[in-house]
């Protein structure tokens, strides 16, 4: 787990080699030990979630290991624990708990490529977001986008919240951080974009529909 400003890289690696990026959240199976990786980005980060466990700093150059154990379902929320800049109180990730078969199903289907757009809209919004040019900074894979710069959004659909906690997660949710993402988050290194209407629907339909 990589903390960057200000949002959180998420990358698995099961003992069966299924591996799957995704950012601003984490599950875990509950009853089970998890192993922790933890690093930074940029400045010092402090990786929290209270109800499982103490914090651990992410300090610049070094790689520092945690291992957690929940032992109830349910879903928690974590956060960055030192201050690291603007949107510091803008850092925030749910953290779900999960029953150990639902958690290995969750996972295969976050290691797949994203699903096929199924109306005409999604289409449509998958077209414009690559000709936008966001595939620069952001993956989606299984399409050309494969940007490192800012968050995977291949599975963003299915995700319970967008900008690391800020927004809960839906349609007029993704229109609003598209256009307004500067407003949503000060400080935040994607920049506003604005477009045509229905340009921007088109976007964030195939968005929400990346389950």
């Amino acid at each position: 787990m990589t903390g960057e400003r200000w949002w959180w890289r998420v990358e698995y690696r099961a003992a069966d080699g299924t591996t799957a990026t995704l950012a601003n959240e984490i599950r875990l199976p509950v009853g089970q030990r998890t192993g922790f990786t933890l690093e930074t980005a940029d400045v010092i980060h402090s990786f929290w979630i209270p109800p499982l466990g103490g914090k651990m700093d992410m300090i610049p150059g070094r790689v520092t290991e945690l291992v957690l154990e929940p032992t109830e379902t349910g879903t928690f929320r974590g956060g960055c624990a030192e201050y690291c800049g603007t949107a510091h109180a803008l850092m925030a990730f749910p953290v779900v708990v999960m029953e150990p078969d639902a958690f290995d199903a969750w996972l295969a289907r976050q290691a797949e490529p994203a699903p096929q757009p199924r109306s005409d809209i999604e289409r449509r919004g998958r077209d414009l977001f690559l000709g936008y040019g966001c595939g620069g900074c952001h993956a989606v894979r299984g399409t050309p986008a494969e940007g490192r710069v800012g968050p995977d959004l291949t599975h963003v659909g299915s995700r319970l919240s967008l900008g690391a906690g800020v927004l809960d997660n839906d349609r007029d949710a993704f229109r609003h951080w598209i256009a307004e993402t500067e407003l949503v988050k000060p400080g935040v290194t994607m920049p506003s974009f604005p477009m045509p209407e229905d340009d921007l629907a088109a976007i964030a339909a195939w968005l929400d529909g990346l389950e």
